[in-house]
């Protein structure tokens, strides 16, 4: 996946395609101790219900004193962590 510099407003460009597949990883952190993470799980972004998951777990961290953190699969294996 090439890199790209964010820049303001690029979450509203128009897809060049149709995003039929979208594997993230999703990892739920405790605020209050040590940002220790709590759980993880896969999930597809292009799937509607792993979207209303992903919702669901959003709502229960930021009512919970937790947070989430999202990244594509990609880039959750090494060389980018840990390797």
């Amino acid at each position: 996946m090439p890199y790209n510099k964010y820049t303001r407003g690029a979450e509203n460009k128009r897809l060049d395609e149709i995003n039929t597949h979208c594997p993230i990883v999703v990892f739920v952190i405790d605020l209050q101790n040590e940002d220790e993470v709590v759980y993880q799980t896969e999930l597809d972004y292009a799937n509607y219900a792993d979207r209303k998951r992903l919702g669901r777990l959003t709502f229960w961290a930021v009512m919970n004193g937790h947070s989430v953190e999202t990244m594509s699969k990609a880039d959750s294996e090494p060389p980018f962590v840990g390797g």
